[in-house]
């Protein structure tokens, strides 16, 4: 029964969409020049490099051209509204966070992951993408981030890209500010809406609930 219990409630793990990929819990601090944030391009292969420069791993899940083009705009969705957020975080004597804000994008690595399913919650019984989580063996996520690189792995249809893209800002800034910002990036931003695209995820209940990109 504990077993049977145990197994339900994993389901509910898809509504959460801030799983931590470092099983430890910590990253390596960077050091700029000795230990870049920015995935090589031998670590990280990306197949789309969207309009803002986001570099994209899409392990072939987008099927036609104008499906990677929508995927590819919504990512830089996303972006905007995180950097639109960012903006009014931002204070007086944090001067170098705009320019290194702008930066950021051309740094970041999205993975599109392909070990999901769609998943159905024992209690709303909403139906979304997730894959395992690694932190919480036994539970899914929508999305998780490497806590020492710039390094995002998400569902096809891009839920929870969002937040955890606000903390893969924040962790650029806090790395290579020459004064660390002293505003609540995290705090202020971590609601960042879902965004749809032309992409139908259905039966996936979470595309129906986006707004339009």
């Amino acid at each position: 029964m504990a077993l049977a219990i145990s197994n339900a409630l994993v389901a509910c793990e898809p509504t959460q969409s801030t799983d931590d990929y470092s099983a430890a819990g910590t990253g390596t601090p960077a050091q700029v020049g000795k230990r870049p944030l920015e995935l090589s391009p031998s670590e990280f292969a990306a197949d789309l490099i969207t309009p803002d420069g986001i570099r994209v791993k899409t392990n072939g899940q987008y099927k036609t051209e104008v499906v990677r083009n929508a995927a590819a705009l919504a990512i830089d969705r996303y972006w905007s509204e995180v950097r639109s957020c960012a903006a009014g975080v931002e204070r007086p004597g944090d001067a170098d966070v705009s320019y290194l804000s702008d930066e950021f994008p051309r740094h970041l690595a999205v993975e599109i992951a392909n070990n999901w399913k769609v998943v159905e919650g024992p209690t709303t019984h909403r139906r979304m993408q997730a894959f395992p989580s690694i932190a919480r063996p036994g539970s899914w996520a929508t999305a998780r981030r490497q806590e020492d690189a710039l390094y995002i792995v998400v569902v096809p249809e891009l839920n929870g890209l969002g937040p955890q893209m606000v903390n893969e800002l924040n962790l650029w800034l806090m790395r290579n500010a020459n004064v660390p910002p002293t505003g609540n990036l995290p705090g202020a931003c971590a609601s960042v809406a879902c965004v749809r695209f032309n992409y139908n995820n259905a039966p996936s209940q979470t595309w129906n609930e986006c707004r339009q990109g």
